[in-house]
């Protein structure tokens, strides 16, 4: 069956960023060994007349297999083995063959039949959920949604009083004491706090712990206290500070806005080029990524974050250098930064990077200084200069 042309617009992806659609280290292991060409049959690609860039091959295992991926935003991948990994190792070493050797996959005006129902599926499940999308939203319960949230403010109030005197108690007896206390008289007050639905704080809190465990307790101890206590002193006067910071004390508390509501107010589109990404891990096993970005219209660095529990897997971080063209909705915040993308071309490594970013130091620190004159709780904040060489010195 014929989809459209077969003049390909080839989309860019790295061997190391098809790796990370693998769901686990088995399926990396797995994926590098079968990526090699000689492993497999027909491989082809094909441009659907709606700009989607489609590969496919056929693998010999304890049978043969047939592969296919989507290469629109995200990636969407078909298998027919009986792996129950989503993508399979067959997907991946697909992705990383063509990674590897794109040349290697022939153009073609002609889909299998196969492969024209892993589009339609994709196509379908598509539909369905841009009608999800377009319906009217669900009447709201404002009385029981008015009820549930003093509720939680009353906890959060009661664990917030706690707190205090806690912190009170410790400040008192001094940090140097503080840091021969059990680990137990830190855990309960952080299990009070998750009770009060104050997580946020709950992790400060924790955090305290470590940074009397530390070489320099003295002194990440003493910040550490400063910014609790900062923080609950804003929390007693939330209502006479601006609405942008109310929002900002409120996130550190432990209340999260959902995605529905930031989404509702995006911006312009614009230009964004990706200066890098960080994977880490909570104390519960939960995988989340910083990936930042800088706007060429705006000259402020961006954070996207992504979050993975259980047995999922991060969705393939950007690479360091690619630009894209994407419309952003941002959280509330005194001074913006995280963000979620809401629409996006395909990022593309370009072959010049712009000459963007601050001339000096001093423009760094000016921003910064801004930064926090707006929210005082920003713990991050990156720094884009321009003309800098890198030197390693041996200390």
């Amino acid at each position: 069956r014929k989809k459209g042309t077969y003049a390909v617009d080839i989309p860019q992806i790295s061997p190391e960023q098809a790796l990370q659609y693998a769901p686990d280290d088995s399926s990396v292991k797995a994926a590098k060994k079968l990526a090699a060409i000689n492993h497999w049959q027909s491989l082809q690609q094909h441009a659907t007349a709606d700009g989607k860039t489609l590969i496919w091959g056929e693998i010999r295992g304890s049978s043969l297999y047939q592969a296919s991926i989507i290469l629109s935003e995200p990636f969407n991948f078909a298998c027919d083995c009986p792996s129950f990994k989503k993508p399979c190792k067959h997907g991946i070493a697909l992705l990383v063959c063509y990674a590897n050797t794109t040349t290697a996959f022939t153009a073609t005006p002609e889909i299998p039949a196969w492969v024209d129902k892993h589009l339609t599926k994709q196509s379908d499940a598509a539909a369905k959920k841009a009608e999800k999308a377009a319906q009217p939203a669900k009447v709201v319960d404002e009385v029981a949604q008015a009820k549930r949230s003093a509720a939680r403010e009353k906890k959060v109030e009661a664990g917030i009083t706690e707190l205090q005197l806690w912190l009170n108690d410790l400040i008192r007896s001094g940090l140097a004491h503080a840091k021969n206390l059990g680990h137990n008289h830190f855990q309960r007050m952080q299990q009070r706090l998750v009770d009060a639905q104050a997580t946020g704080l709950a992790t400060m809190v924790d955090s305290l712990q470590s940074a009397l465990a530390h070489r320099d307790w003295q002194q990440l101890a003493a910040a550490q206290v400063g910014k609790i206590q900062l923080l609950l002193s804003a929390y007693s006067k939330l209502a006479t500070l601006p609405e942008p910071l109310q929002a900002d004390i409120r996130t550190l508390i432990g209340w999260n806005t959902p995605q529905e509501q930031v989404l509702a107010n995006a911006s312009p589109a614009e230009d964004w080029l990706v200066l890098g990404h960080k994977d880490l891990e909570t104390d519960n096993n939960v995988r989340y990524r910083r990936q930042w970005l800088w706007g060429m219209n705006s000259q402020k660095p961006a954070l996207s974050l992504v979050f993975a529990a259980g047995f999922q897997s991060l969705p393939p971080a950007y690479s360091l250098g690619v630009m894209g063209n994407a419309v952003v909705a941002w959280y509330p915040s005194a001074w913006p930064q995280r963000m979620i993308i809401k629409e996006q071309s395909l990022f593309k490594r370009v072959e010049q990077l712009p000459n963007v970013g601050f001339a000096t130091i001093a423009e760094a620190l000016q921003q910064q200084a801004e930064a926090l004159a707006q929210n005082p709780f920003i713990s991050l904040l990156p720094w884009l200069l321009n003309d800098v060489v890198p030197q390693h010195e041996h200390g």
